[in-house]
């Protein structure tokens, strides 16, 4: 699973899909809220929405205008040729009711009117006839139907066109002699109502008559007849351009209505998939985090904030742009910023999992520090009451002798207003600087005399005479703690001693015996025994107790070396010739051993001043330790390095066991390479040379690479 979750050809399919999915989700919702926006969502139809029907109602109104303009013996072409007329500022204003001032204002009122009507190929016709004259009013388009109906149905023609009107989207047949109508336009708006229908049977009856009217004037009932035309077939017209707007918005509805919420719960699918893959790593188990994902929490949220508020703006900005320059669709621009914004939003979030998932976002919250701090720092203040409390009462005196001096600033008592506040301030702010420069000299004291007892001198005591608190009690624990240490140091010492004393008198008393035991054996072996499974004893008892011997030599030069009880007779020692003589006495053992040693020195003579016996003890532990150890048919390489103040013997060879154990181990008394303890030896050498290295002011160390075993002994230089 994890080699899945870590593979970048998986998180790079997810990827695309949670874009696609967001992107689908971002679009059908925008197409759903535009719809929502201007119609409900059980609009179906555009002949139910308001824009329709208060339109429709509008061009209603204008036919019965015309209509009276036409009875009142106005007249123009029907037909016109649309090119000429710049349409689109026709539409930009809806002329109201007319008001007849003069009859210049009433030919143009007509003449605007009768453009509106009848323009070629509308969605809307219209036919008014009045029932009394017989007089027929109708749009162009229907001149040929009704002088065709006329021909064929005579009287009954009037019939025959309302019961074809019927067969279209939407008709209003008004009869103004019953004040009656009929419509299937929806009503659910409110429009073509009594209230607004009866003003269109008013108006068309005359019962509105300006003072330039015959009032005597008797007018016939009408009948009113107005249709669109099924399918809104020109879509240039208003109805046409509305009803284009309508179905695109409709279409975009019904297309995202049930896409939206699939996508939504494919997207959470998705998402939940990114959070389980976010933080794995190809060969890696645990979670990996970037240096952005290491940041304070509030840092990052503050840019990822920042950044998404950025880019809003930018994709706003350019969208506008585009739209202005290339008139693209919102659809488009919509898009383009869902784009732009969405990487960086992906980036915080997963960023955000990243956190979580390695319990870095309250780790690196730095709200959670400052009120983890708050809370040390109340726990401390009430903990260390008698400090905290003569500080904040010394704050509070302050504070309250500097209220005193602004009061007297603003309401002065017996002086200058200036006067009262200095006098009452300057001695406040001197006392604050006594106490901050007295604490400051007190702590530096207790710095400067403290290093002193750090670098030895426990017996060192910090004067506090002139001391205050809280420097005065921080002294007095520090004299405390020397007066400890000082005890302390005193009890190793003799605990060092009684040790030593006493590994030295056993050594002593277990030396005596053993010396016995070697001269009896000696003396038995002089006796010839016959019996050789005795005589093999004897030589087994010899072998152990001279090695017994000589770990009790090694025990009380050790002991005497870590004391420090050795007197030291320093000399100027030829460090060349003394390594070459070493190496000459070796040189029969590591023959047997199949050891070659491999000088690399200079001939001219290196000086040191040091203790002849205990150098040579030295460095003949060295060697024993390489003849004892080193792996048969290899070499032993001597090297002696000098610089301007130091010479350095460096001894190295590989070793026969595996040096599964660090060099502070192996410096330890009785510690051997040969964890087996096979081999003789009483793992007391490395610990005695580096003992004797110690009293003659030198260095030994040793440096484990693997089975490269190399020890160093590191002497001042002398120049004789």
């Amino acid at each position: 699973m994890n080699k899945v979750k870590g593979s970048f050809i998986m998180k790079a399919l997810i990827h695309i899909a949670l874009f696609l999915c967001g992107l689908n989700l971002v679009v059908g919702s925008y197409h759903i809220l535009t719809y929502l926006d201007s119609y409900s969502a059980n609009t179906t139809d555009f002949k139910e929405t308001s824009e329709f029907q208060s339109k429709y109602l509008k061009y209603v109104e204008r036919v019965a205008v015309y209509a009276d303009y036409r009875e009142k013996g106005y007249s123009g072409s029907l037909g016109y040729d649309s090119s000429s007329l710049d349409l689109s500022a026709l539409f930009e204003t809806d002329k109201e009711k007319p008001l007849y001032s003069d009859t210049n204002k009433q030919r143009e009122d007509f003449d605007y009117y009768n453009a509106i009507l009848n323009q070629p190929h509308s969605n809307f016709q219209y036919y008014v006839r009045n029932l009394k004259t017989g007089t027929v009013y109708c749009s162009s388009e229907l001149n040929d139907k009704v002088a065709a109906l006329d021909k064929k149905y005579g009287k009954k023609s009037m019939n025959a066109y309302l019961e074809s009107a019927k067969s279209n989207d939407a008709y209003l047949i008004i009869n103004t002699k019953t004040e009656r109508y009929a419509t299937n336009a929806n009503r659910n708006y409110q429009y073509l109502n009594d209230e607004n229908l009866s003003w269109v049977i008013d108006y068309i009856n005359g019962n509105f008559i300006s003072q330039l009217d015959n009032p005597d004037i008797k007018r016939g009932e009408y009948i009113i007849c107005t249709t669109i035309v099924s399918g809104f077939p020109n879509q240039k017209d208003e109805f046409g351009f509305m009803f284009k707007e309508f179905q695109k918005l409709h279409d975009n509805y019904k297309n995202s209505i049930y896409p939206v919420p699939a996508s939504f719960i494919v997207l959470l699918l998705f998402i939940g998939i990114v959070i389980s893959f976010s933080g794995h790593k190809k060969g890696q188990e645990k979670i990996v985090t970037n240096s952005f994902d290491r940041c304070y929490t509030e840092v990052g949220f503050i840019f990822v904030v920042t950044g998404i508020i950025g880019l809003c703006f930018a994709a706003y900005y350019a969208c506008r742009l585009l739209k202005w320059r290339f008139y693209l669709d919102t659809y488009y621009l919509l898009i383009l910023a869902y784009a732009i914004i969405y990487p960086f939003c992906l980036f915080g979030f997963l960023s955000l999992i990243r956190r979580i998932k390695a319990n870095l976002l309250f780790k690196n919250s730095l709200i959670l520090r400052l009120l983890k701090h708050l809370q040390q720092f109340i726990r401390d203040f009430f903990a260390q009451q008698s400090i905290t409390y003569r500080v904040f009462a010394l704050i509070g005196l302050f504070a309250a002798i500097q209220f005193l001096a602004f009061y007297l600033y603003n309401r002065p008592i017996l002086f200058n207003r200036r006067v009262e506040f200095l006098v009452v301030a300057i001695p406040d702010y001197c006392f604050l600087a006594y106490v901050l420069l007295k604490a400051a000299i007190d702590y530096n004291i207790i710095t400067k005399e403290t290093k002193e007892i750090a670098e030895g001198d426990l017996n060192h005591k910090i004067p506090v005479t002139t001391m205050q608190e809280p420097a005065l009690t921080l002294a007095a624990y520090v004299n405390n703690i020397g007066d400890g240490l000082s005890v302390a140091v005193e009890e190793k010492l003799k605990s060092e001693r009684l040790k030593t004393e006493l590994i030295a008198n056993v050594s002593h008393d277990i030396k005596t015996p053993l010396t016995s035991i070697i001269n009896y054996v000696d003396l038995l072996k002089k006796e010839n025994l016959a019996n050789e499974t005795a005589a093999g004893y004897l030589d087994v008892l010899s072998s152990k107790t001279w090695r017994l011997k000589t770990l009790i030599e090694d025990l009380m030069e050790a002991s005497k070396a870590s004391s420090g009880a050795i007197s030291l007779n320093l000399e100027y020692l030829n460090l060349v010739e003394l390594v070459r003589q070493s190496i000459g006495e070796f040189e029969d053992r590591f023959i047997s051993h199949n050891l070659e040693a491999v000088l690399n020195m200079k001939e001219e003579p290196i000086y040191i001043l040091a203790d002849g016996r205990s150098t040579y003890r030295i460095i003949e532990n060295i060697f024993s330790n390489a003849n004892k150890y080193a792996l048969s048919g290899t070499r032993i390489y001597v090297d002696i390095l000098t610089e301007e103040e130091t010479v350095t013997v460096s001894v190295k060879n590989i070793s026969a066991n595996k040096l599964n154990i660090n060099s502070d181990e192996l410096m330890e008394r009785f510690v051997r390479g040969d964890l087996s303890r096979n081999t003789e030896g009483s793992g007391l050498g490395l610990s005695i040379a580096k003992s004797l290295a110690a009293l003659e002011d030198a260095v030994f160390d040793i440096e484990l690479d693997g089975d490269l075993f190399k020890a160093v002994l590191r002497f001042k230089r002398v120049y004789v």
